[in-house]
């Protein structure tokens, strides 16, 4: 994004902001879905540059004990907003959780097919081959999909749940290939080794396409209370300018990841970058889709990770974006 176009963004928090500040900025808790890395870059760039106080907020940026907590910490109000999975979101609402995705986040899948071998470098390749997996139903919901896509089943070749040891377990050869790790993440860990990855995005992999992490406000307080819903939305305003800016910026959104977390700084020289091209989607930052969201939450159902189809605009709304989202 062009510097004019963030320059734009930043003017538009002015506008968002009501004229009560002189009573203070308002205090607003986000909690992240995991310890502080690059996928947050946009948060903390606003936080960092005075995005959010140019918005009248006093944001304080939480990483949960339990990753499985943030959602339903924004459910019952102990968290104003938290940042989550597209798929949690469904999960959410097959459990009536008052929760809404207000933006995107990273934009597009993560979640990726990895291998290191020479002789697999496609999905068809993993006949006859082994394949690590973490274990979590959507595994197998997503490992079907993919086979299904080259003309392969489960019966082709051998799986083996290994939790979360899904790099080592590829590193010590115990498998051909892992399920369950990002392009931005584990892939260039393995870069970082010197190594020449295999990488298969799942939404090339016949998955519908879907956001891998969104920003997620409790829907019941959005209806009822006025100065939440606006708090929200300036949020999100300082949020966009902030991903826009790091992305414009991508030396300074380094040295601010670097400030955050303890990740070793090779690793964050190659990450923030990778990640900056990850966060843009076809209409731009933070849109939401319903329609490709439906998509998604179609599939969900029709691989039995939802027992009832759930509708989009139950769990996403594109209200609080900018109108190039729509």
């Amino acid at each position: 994004m062009r510097r004019s176009t963030v320059a734009a963004a930043v003017a538009a928090l002015v506008v968002l902001a009501p004229a009560a500040f002189a009573g203070g900025a308002q205090k607003l808790t986000v909690t992240l879905d995991w310890t502080p890395n690059p996928d947050h870059v946009g948060i903390y760039d606003a936080r960092d540059t005075g995005l959010f106080a140019r918005a009248g907020l006093d944001v304080t940026i939480r990483s949960p004990s339990d990753p499985t907590a943030p959602l339903k910490l924004v459910g019952v109000g102990r968290s104003d907003l938290a940042v989550s999975y597209e798929q949690e979101l469904f999960f959410a609402a097959a459990k009536q959780l008052p929760v809404v995705a207000v933006a995107a986040v990273v934009p597009q899948p993560l979640n990726s097919f990895m291998a290191i071998e020479p002789n697999v470098r496609s999905l068809r390749d993993l006949k006859g081959k082994t394949i690590g997996i973490t274990g979590v139903p959507s595994d197998y919901a997503t490992l079907d999909t993919a086979l299904h896509s080259v003309g392969l089943t489960r019966t082709q070749l051998k799986i083996v749940t290994v939790g979360y040891n899904l790099l080592p377990a590829l590193l010590a050869h115990r498998v051909d290939a892992i399920l369950g790790v990002y392009r931005n993440v584990e892939g260039i860990q393995l870069q970082l080794r010197g190594l020449h990855p295999t990488i298969i995005p799942v939404d090339q992999a016949g998955v519908p396409s879907y956001d891998e992490l969104v920003l997620v406000a409790n829907k019941t307080r959005l209806h009822d209370d006025p100065q939440y819903h606006s708090a929200v939305k300036r949020f999100v305003g300082a949020f966009l300018a902030g991903t826009a800016d790091a992305r414009s910026n991508p030396s300074r959104a380094l040295a601010i990841m670097k400030k955050v977390t303890a990740s070793d700084p090779k690793f964050l020289a190659r990450a923030v970058p990778a990640t900056l091209r990850l966060l843009a989607g076809s209409k731009g930052i933070g849109c939401l889709s319903a329609d490709a969201w439906q998509r998604f939450g179609d599939w969900m159902h029709t691989t039995n990770l939802l027992k009832k189809p759930i509708a989009a605009a139950s769990v996403v709304t594109p209200s609080f974006l900018p109108s190039r989202c729509r």
